[in-house]
């Protein structure tokens, strides 16, 4: 009996687990939404990789970081999708200013980039 309800348990988080993630995004709400994850992401790699680096050092590096090679890639297929869905530049910019206040930094170059982000440069 014991087995039966571990089983059990075992194969409901299973299922939750895969309805809660890993899709694509099906809005262009979604589509903004997944984009200001991946600027959290790249922020907080970036801050792993350069530490208590300054910006100027970040800048001097050029770029040339696996976490920005990586958000390139994964920006690209979310841009594929938001093409995928019709969403116009417009309707994600205005929905990842809409979320912008939720990237967090706590470094120099986390602020810098956030600050980037903002501005469209990113």
């Amino acid at each position: 009996m014991l087995r039966r309800t571990a089983v059990s348990l075992i194969v409901v988080l299973a299922l939750a687990a895969s309805a809660c993630g890993g899709g694509q995004p099906e809005t262009c709400d979604e589509v903004a939404a997944e984009t200001v994850k991946l600027m959290q992401e790249l922020i907080d790699d970036v801050e792993k990789e350069f530490g208590d680096a300054s910006v100027e050092e970040l800048l001097a590096s050029g770029g040339d970081l696996p976490s920005v090679e990586r958000y390139e890639e994964d920006s690209e297929k979310i841009d594929e999708r938001a093409a995928e869905l019709g969403c116009t530049s417009a309707e994600i910019q205005s929905g990842v200013a809409a979320r912008a206040d939720q990237l967090e930094a706590d470094t120099p170059i986390g602020q810098f980039l956030i600050e980037a982000m903002r501005d469209g440069g990113l």
